[in-house]
């Protein structure tokens, strides 16, 4: 697919029949599907075939619910402050400070809706990952060591 596609898709409302497709038929037929459903089996199947062949490191993707019950996964959910979430938009990303939070609140709109859509299950949800990082407290470095750690002790 086009990245220009992918960027614009990967976490927009898809259809409503995939999810019950998806939790029935992994391998379910693409061409009946609309584009961002395919995006999301596609990408689906990367991160499965990522996992089972190599130390990997996957960020989004639902991946904590693409890669559920696989051994050695380790699911990690990161999680800010507004304040913290606004100061890193602006020094980090450029963002006007006027801006950030309700950029801040879009985007993590957009990523709860796909999420929930998805998965069926409440995004952000402690009980689905073995690990919540507050990178309010904790540094990103701090919080990579953190899940290093974890990782050479499971």
């Amino acid at each position: 697919m086009d990245e220009a596609c992918i960027r614009k898709n990967e976490q927009s409302i898809p259809s409503f029949w995939l999810k019950s497709v998806y939790a029935q038929n992994k391998n379910a037929v693409e061409q009946s599907m609309a584009p961002d459903d395919v995006l999301f089996v596609a990408e689906s199947k990367i991160v499965q075939e990522a996992a089972s062949t190599h130390d990997c490191i996957i960020v989004g993707r639902c991946a904590d619910f693409v890669l559920d019950g696989q051994p050695g996964v380790i699911r990690v959910f990161c999680c800010a402050g507004m304040e913290t979430a606004r100061q890193r938009c602006v020094q980090e990303y450029g963002l006007p400070a006027d801006k950030a939070e309700s950029e801040i609140r879009r985007v993590n709109r957009k990523r709860m809706t796909h999420y929930e859509y998805y998965t069926g299950r409440k995004w952000g949800d402690p009980h689905h990952y073995d690990l919540v990082v507050n990178t309010s407290h904790v540094s990103i470095e701090e919080a990579c060591r953190m899940v290093g750690d974890l990782y050479r002790h499971i």
